[in-house]
């Protein structure tokens, strides 16, 4: 097998696994953060558990986007390949240094689902970005695909840090337990950091017009969208007064 049929195969693999992923969350919220309610046997702290969770995005994109036989060099596949490998070193070493310390541990199970899932991932973008022959041409910075698509990673990214830093200081040293969150996007809905990776991969599936974006972002709404419906009925359930008019995912709409 080439890896080019490799490349072909695992995309109708994770386009076929989103639509079951997104079916399957409205019947089984998967275990970890507030959802995690019992003690795995193997289970690391956050900080760990999160490191091998995000890593293997970073090695499995580079390996292949420098080792496949692609346009390695090409400028726009640089760029492509340097946004992807920014983000996931966000993801993979500085999200996890900055990890609230009552934030529960990962459970190994968890783990070895993120290592394959984000080796797989990795390898697909890492492998469309040298590959795409649309993206060899410098004018395709140009494009209204890749200025509005970059625009949208960009919004999406800020409200992502920025619903982090919220619930990172919603503790004070010492205090355990979950509160309300407040301010920004927290003022209309009640997961604004789902709302931010959505928007995000969006615009990497705009900038860079690839299948392998796009499984991406299908595969995003689909672990996202059902566990941000989860999040608002465990708020309303666990807080009295928790705020009538504040939706789930998207503002004013749901």
């Amino acid at each position: 097998m080439t890896l080019d049929q490799l490349y072909t195969g695992l995309l109708y693999f994770l386009f076929g696994f989103s639509a079951l992923t997104f079916i399957a969350s409205f019947f089984y919220t998967t275990p970890y953060g507030r959802f995690k309610t019992t003690q795995s046997r193997f289970e690391f702290p956050p900080v760990i558990g999160w490191l091998l969770l995000e890593s293997p995005c970073l090695f499995a994109a580079s390996l292949t986007f420098f080792l496949s036989g692609g346009n390695s060099t090409a400028l726009v596949p640089l760029i492509f390949i340097c946004i992807w490998q920014t983000h996931y070193f966000y993801r993979s070493v500085i999200f996890p240094l900055r990890i609230s310390k009552g934030s529960k541990p990962v459970a190994l199970s968890g783990i070895a689902f993120g290592v394959v899932f984000n080796s797989l991932n990795g390898f697909l973008n890492g492998y469309a970005f040298a590959h795409a022959e649309h993206l060899l041409n410098p004018a395709w910075l140009t494009t209204p695909y890749f200025i509005v698509g970059i625009a949208l990673m960009v919004i999406g990214v800020s409200i992502n840090i920025h619903a982090d830093n919220v619930l990172r200081n919603l503790r004070k040293p010492g205090e355990t337990g979950y509160k309300i969150p407040q301010g920004g996007l927290y003022r209309y809905i009640s997961v604004p950091n789902y709302l931010g990776e959505i928007i995000e991969w969006a615009g990497l599936a705009l900038a860079a017009c690839t299948p392998a974006a796009l499984s991406f972002l299908l595969f995003t709404i689909a672990n996202l969208f059902p566990r941000a419906l989860a999040h608002h009925r465990w708020y309303k359930k666990t807080f009295a007064d928790y705020p009538k008019e504040r939706k789930a995912i998207i503002p004013f709409v749901l």
